[in-house]
């Protein structure tokens, strides 16, 4: 890491912005940055870590003290930083979170903290990488290999914190060191074999697990405990044998059920054979039994049986009288209901149509069932038929001329209606007539009147103009005075500012010349002949006061008191211009007052209002004028047009009138006593369709009749010839088809069962059964029960011996392949342990007792020992070294992982720990430590590059001899390339180090001046 230029502003107590020029300051490899306490010395150490990291070191990390007290609340916190990173030039850009005024109204409002990183290319053309904080977070942390905490510890060395290294604890100083160093293929190293170990750990497990699983079935299948210790390796070596004694026990108890279940198996089946002879025996003896039974009940149901075939025989006689039957039935049916609709129609025929030869009307409802069709008489139906006809068709002649008769009446509406408004027209044009002269008369009366006034327009114009002018005068001349009053203020305003102004510039010129002598010593540089007396030497040079003032105060009071002094003359000749302008408006209003002003302009528009008025209104009476002269003329030929009409219309009237009354004469005569001609033809046609309907129904109703007449006849001639007595017999014995095939059925099953029973009754072998005495079915199914039960026993046994053979045999090689696999196994994992123990420094093997990460620190520690004792040496003339310790040495757990450290004092010949050295001694030995540090890490080709190394404060606590040693020491890192940067204030520092960077303190801010090579920057 290589330092170039740091800028900051408004950061900390840098108000303005400043920049540190790490190149100039560098070149000789060694500069200091001096200052009074609180000057700001560190804050540029902040400002570097802030840039790299977003924080900053300790308990100044935050935020919101990050941005300077002293800069304008609108001014932000900003860091940049130009450094070169393992070969890579970045310009780093941080911006802290701040509160911030808002850009519009009133308040502050929290700005966000921002980062930018460019790369600068070696083309001189620049890159940009990322605008993300965490991506600039881990590229940062990756270029320089340490986070914000390791490196403060290491490469700045803040305040408070400088011996931390060397007096941490061996644990932090380990986290320390493993970041520092690329010990990645060791910690790999480790992580492999505890993985690999784990992994063949998980394998003999697995086996293991195989090897109790398959003894665990093993000893289920045989019915004995599982052999004590599988988890010990001797006792796994003898499980094989003991598998293969069961296995044999089990295949003699085989061979010795399968005799027995042979035996069994002959004695079942003798006694079943014995015992299905008996069962059959005694079945058929049953059987004779039972149909002897059944056919002796069949017997006695026969008379039944003759029953139901008599039902069945009658009711098929019967079906065959059914259909005449039947016909009679419909033939009722159907003369009934055409009786019932010629009745209907008989009652709705008109009063004038008589059917009864003795009546001239339709007798009463009730007694229409006494009348016979054929004293109805038809043809005065047909008669009453063609008299409607003939009345309807004249109806219907006459509707054309009902037509013309209303459309004539139409017309006669219209012309009397013409009449109507002809006479309205005549009356209106009458009026008209007698009242338009009088209303133009008076119209060219008001025209005269309108021009006469319209004549003093333009007049009116001119004193208007004239009052505005007048008008706009008094109001810039008030404008003017308020202006005036204004100006004058300001102006006093100004002078005052002015003369304070001028106060404070010569307070600060008298506390310059005050103080000129210290201003003047601070000039001095040693061995430089002073510019006032000559001398070289400086032995007691003055020292400015507390309040003193430099040139730059001088010249900031005097030119704001210039600023003030033009301020002021600019104020004074605002006044005199205004004043002029106010005195040139009132020399032209006089003493006219603005109300006055407005009077004036109100009353001129009001005259140039009623001249404009005025002769619009003339221009309008003109219109009016030639209106009214039009109509006059045209209301004399409306009237003339009105008579003539009014005559055409009185001749039309007279000649429609004719016209219809001998239309309705014709009409009427037609109409007879209806109320009208559609009436009358709706009428007709109602009665000529019922009439219609009366005479086919009368003719259906003697069809009927004849028909019924006929089936009578027929039913009677059949039901003659049958064996029934009348009708009313017959359809008794008739039966649904569901009843005789339900008779039938009962007819065959019963024939069926008994001639079935019968069979039965004569077989041989059941008559040879019925003679032989009963035999003893439950003696023999006892037998047999009793030798099937113990073939069953046996055949059981035999099957799980066999089957406890089968599985001994394929769990046997089963046991001895998972006993192979195990056994190389278990051989590699006891490898992998041991090397597994030994790199975690659990291993009995092993003295150090550490892990393999540790122990290669341990050895690198020990370089950095070896690298910090050659410094501590010269700048201790070998009093001092530092002591690596590990647990070995101690015996203590402290050291454990080999990162210990004692000092050895030589003049006392005692080892001590770094906790017992002074302020001094602890800086000494620390500042070694740390310097060593450096040079080991950058001698590990794989480890990280540190180029620049500051140290803040701790040189106060050395003495003359020991900080001549210390600074020769630092020194001589330049000729290693690096970089040493020291924060102190002590003076001895500044004589010693030529390249300096000082920070100085004022009541407004800290400032920054470079001092290198002599150089005042």
């Amino acid at each position: 890491m290589r330092l170039h230029r740091l800028t900051m502003t408004a950061f900390g107590p840098f108000p303005q912005t400043v920049s540190v020029d790490f190149e100039a300051l560098a070149a000789d490899g060694l500069f200091l940055i001096h200052g009074d306490t609180g000057a700001g010395k560190t804050t540029i150490l902040d400002g570097i870590c802030f840039a790299l990291y977003g924080a900053v070191p300790g308990s100044r990390d935050d935020a919101r003290s990050l941005h300077s007290h002293h800069a304008g609340t609108g001014r932000g916190p900003r860091v940049e930083l130009d450094v070169t990173l393992t070969n890579r030039r970045l310009l780093i850009t941080r911006t802290p979170e701040w509160i911030r005024p808002r850009r519009r109204g009133t308040g502050t409002m929290r700005e966000g903290a921002h980062v930018e990183i460019i790369e600068q290319l070696p083309d001189q053309t620049q890159s940009f990488v990322t605008r993300d904080h965490r991506e600039a977070a881990d590229l940062i942390t990756a270029e320089i290999g340490l986070d914000v905490h390791q490196f403060c510890q290491v490469v700045l060395l803040p305040q408070g914190g400088f011996a931390r290294f060397l007096q941490a604890s061996p644990e932090d100083r380990q986290g320390l060191l493993r970041h520092l160093f690329d010990i990645d293929i060791f910690n790999r190293a480790e992580r492999w074999l505890a993985d690999h170990r784990t992994q063949l750990g998980q394998q003999e497990r697995a086996a293991l697990g195989a090897i109790r699983d398959l003894t665990q079935r093993f000893a289920e299948v045989v019915k004995v405990e599982v052999p004590a210790d599988l988890d010990k390796p001797d006792a796994l070596v003898e499980l094989d044998v003991w598998a293969a004694s069961h296995r044999d026990q089990v295949g003699d108890l085989v061979e010795a059920l399968t005799q027995s279940v042979a035996v069994g198996a002959a004695e079942e089946q003798r006694l079943d054979q014995i015992r299905q002879a008996a069962a059959t025996l005694a079945g058929q003896q049953r059987e004779y039994r039972a149909a002897v039974q059944q056919r002796d009940e069949l017997t006695t149901r026969k008379p039944e049986r003759e029953q139901w075939k008599r039902q069945i025989d009658l009711a098929r006689a019967a079906m065959a009288l059914k259909p005449y039957l039947d016909q009679v039935d419909r033939r009722q049916d159907h003369l009934n209901r055409l009786r019932r609709q010629a009745i209907e129609h008989l009652q709705s025929l008109p009063v004038d149509v008589a059917v009864l030869p003795d009546h001239t009307a339709s007798p009463d409802p009730d007694s229409w069932d006494a009348v016979d069709v054929a004293d109805l008489d038809l043809d005065a139906l047909t008669h009453a038929e063609q008299t409607r006809t003939a009345q309807l068709h004249a109806a219907e002649g006459a509707t054309d001329s009902e037509a013309r008769r209303t459309k004539l009446l139409r017309q006669q509406t219209t012309v009397s209606k013409k009449l109507e408004d002809l006479a309205s027209r005549r009356e209106k044009a009458k009026t008209l007539l007698a009242e338009l002269p009088a209303q133009r008369a008076e119209v060219a009366a008001r025209q005269e009147q309108s021009l006469a006034v319209a004549a003093g327009q333009a007049a009116a114009e001119l004193l208007l103009a004239e009052a505005q002018k007048q008008n706009k005068a008094c109001k810039r001349r008030d404008d003017l005075a308020g202006q005036l009053t204004t100006a004058e203020e300001e102006r006093r305003a100004a002078t005052d500012r002015h003369q304070a102004a001028e106060a404070r510039h010569l307070d600060v010129r008298q506390r310059r010349l005050a103080g000129m002598a210290a201003e003047l010593a601070g000039e001095l540089r040693p061995g430089q002949p002073c510019g006032v007396c000559g001398s070289p030497e400086h032995p007691d040079p003055a020292r400015a006061a507390a309040d003193a003032v430099s040139a730059a105060d001088e010249e900031l009071a005097e030119a704001e008191a210039g600023e003030r002094l033009n301020e002021r003359r600019s104020a004074e000749i605002t006044v005199e211009r205004i004043n002029a302008q106010l005195k040139e408006v009132t020399e032209a209003v006089g003493d006219l007052t603005a109300a006055q002003a407005i009077s004036k302009v109100t009353e001129a528009r009001k005259a140039v209002r009623a001249a404009t008025e005025a002769a619009k209104l003339a221009e309008e009476l003109g219109a009016q004028l030639e209106t009214l002269d039009v109509l006059l003329a045209d209301q004399h030929r409306e009237a003339a047009e009105i008579d003539r009409d009014e005559a055409a219309a009185t001749t039309q009237q007279t000649a429609l009138a004719e016209q219809i009354t001998e239309l309705t004469e014709t009409i009427d005569a037609i109409r007879g006593e209806d109320k009208s001609l559609r009436l009358r033809m709706t009428r007709l046609a109602r009665e000529l369709a019922e009439i219609k309907a009366a005479a086919n129904s009368l003719r259906e109703w003697r069809q009927a009749a004849k028909e019924l007449t006929e089936a009578h006849r027929e039913a009677h001639h059949h039901l003659h010839l049958s064996e029934f007595a009348d009708a009313m017999a017959a359809r008794s014995a008739a039966l649904a088809n569901p009843e005789l095939v339900e008779l039938q059925e009962r007819i065959d099953a019963f024939d069926s069962e008994y001639n079935k029973i019968a069979g039965r009754v004569q077989d041989p072998t059941l008559l040879a059964a019925a003679h032989e005495p009963p035999p003893d079915v439950e003696g023999s199914e006892q037998a047999y029960q009793t030798a099937r039960q113990r073939a069953t026993e046996l055949h059981a046994q035999h099957g799980l011996a066999v089957r406890q053979h089968d599985r001994l045999k394929q769990l046997g090689p089963d046991l001895i392949n998972a006993l192979a696999q195990w056994k190389p196994i278990r051989a590699e994992y006891e490898i992998a342990n041991r090397l597994a123990q030994l790199v975690e420094g659990k291993s009995t093997d092993s003295n150090t007792r550490m892990t393999l990460s540790t122990y290669v620190l341990t050895h690198r520690f020990r370089h950095v020992v070896t690298a910090a004792n050659t410094r501590l040496g010269q700048v201790t003339y070998n009093r001092y070294l530092l002591r690596h310790v590990t647990e070995s040495d101690t015996g203590r757990r402290a050291g454990r992982n080999g990162l210990g450290l004692s000092v050895i004092d030589a003049w006392t010949g005692q080892e001590r720990r770094p906790a017992t050295l002074s302020g001094g001694e602890t800086f000494l030995v620390s500042l070694c430590l740390a310097l060593g540090l450096s040079d080991v890490v950058l001698a590990e080709a794989g480890g990280t590059q540190l180029g620049s190394l500051f140290v803040d404060e701790g040189f106060g606590s050395l003495d003359q001899e020991v900080l001549d040693q210390v600074l020769d020491a630092l020194d001589a890192l330049r000729s290693g390339g690096r970089t040493v940067g020291l924060v102190s204030h002590v003076a001895e520092l500044r004589r010693r180090i030529p390249s300096r960077l000082h920070v100085r303190k004022t009541a407004t801010g800290s400032s920054l001046v470079v001092e290198a090579q002599g150089v005042l920057d």
